[in-house]
């Protein structure tokens, strides 16, 4: 018997929209208020979290990355000098990280997932958000 507070769907999220501190610079940014409301309004999802990055073996912290004509390099910590590839060549492990995101998708039979914006992976121009598309999985870039 279904209740109010049964699960009856399962959305994706990107961990760190739910405060867990997986982001490049390790630190936590606190729950992300599009997806408290997401909940508020939805009683009946079951959040699964993802960290496309982690899944696909970076650790945290790690140097940030910046996508550049479909492949990812490490860039700078300082916002100003981000435009500059300073370090080794990432695409291998963000595409790792999307084929595991998307089979945990599918395992969960997700059709929709919470992504974060401007992230190279998980945007929705993404390594992540691009496959989860191309697979049919709604994307909510916040």
């Amino acid at each position: 018997m279904k209740t109010l507070f049964s699960k009856d769907k399962k959305v994706l999220v990107s961990s760190c929209l739910l405060g867990v501190p997986c982001r490049w610079h390790g630190r936590c940014v606190g729950m992300s208020s599009f997806v408290k409301r997401y909940l508020l309004e939805h009683l009946d999802v079951e959040l699964i979290q993802v960290c496309p990055e982690v899944l696909g073996g970076l650790p945290v912290p790690r140097p940030p990355c910046k996508r550049m004509g479909g492949r990812v390099f490490e860039t700078c910590p300082e916002k100003e000098n981000r435009s500059f590839t300073t370090g080794p060549e990432r695409t291998r492990e963000f595409v790792a990280g999307a084929k595991k995101t998307l089979e945990i998708a599918l395992e969960n039979d997700c059709d929709l997932a919470i992504l974060t914006k401007w992230s190279p992976s998980c945007d929705a121009g993404g390594i992540t958000g691009q496959l989860l598309f191309a697979n049919g999985i709604r994307i909510i870039n916040c």
